[in-house]
């Protein structure tokens, strides 16, 4: 997709806030296993001409994808289930000396977040998360219980439509308006 096709990221200043007390699609958390199953007889796949990273990952960062309205008990309180996922947050010096991630895509990618695989994600220096990028691709499964008590911050109402808008182009292909989606709080 061309870059005049995207829309803008939300500004760094408007990417985080406390908005719920419950967990929600976007969070972020610290010391989650970021571990990626890779079997020890597998093969390394560097063939084509985009660079992936794989696991396996440490702990670290990473960012709830699972919706939030399949995690919530219907005519209940509390949540349905434990499962839940997660894309790893890598830092994104490490992308870019890794070749996962041009150097020479960098200003773009802070403008627009126009790489589809990828979400962009300012820095958090209050818990030491440097600028990275949520690794969409390679979204890891945990219990619910390796979120408790490691939450360390919410995006925004408009950082959450922009998280939408990304999972909507990279599972569809397709880019609609940060207009077409909602994240009100009720």
């Amino acid at each position: 997709m061309a870059l005049d096709n995207w829309e803008l990221r939300p500004p760094n200043e408007a990417y985080y806030v406390e908005r719920t007390d419950y967990v929600r699609q976007g969070d972020l958390f610290r010391d989650v296993p970021r571990g990626y199953p890779w079997p020890a007889d597998a093969i390394e796949h560097s063939a084509g001409g985009r660079k992936f990273l794989s696991g396996p990952f440490d702990s670290g960062f990473g960012m709830l994808v699972t919706p939030t309205c399949s995690m919530t008990a219907q005519g209940a309180t509390g949540y349905a289930h434990p499962v839940r996922t997660l894309a790893p947050v890598l830092p994104l010096d490490q992308l870019v000396e890794e070749g996962a991630v041009k150097e020479g895509a960098l200003q773009d990618l802070r403008t627009h977040d126009h790489l589809i695989n990828y979400f962009y994600l300012p820095a958090l220096d209050e818990f030491g998360m440097p600028e990275g990028l949520a690794l969409l691709y390679a979204a890891i499964t945990v219990h619910h219980d390796f979120l408790e008590d490691h939450r360390i911050a919410q995006l925004s109402e408009d950082a959450a439509v922009h998280l939408k808008y990304k999972l909507c182009a990279m599972f569809t292909g397709s880019l609609f308006a940060h207009s077409n989606f909602s994240d009100k709080i009720s």
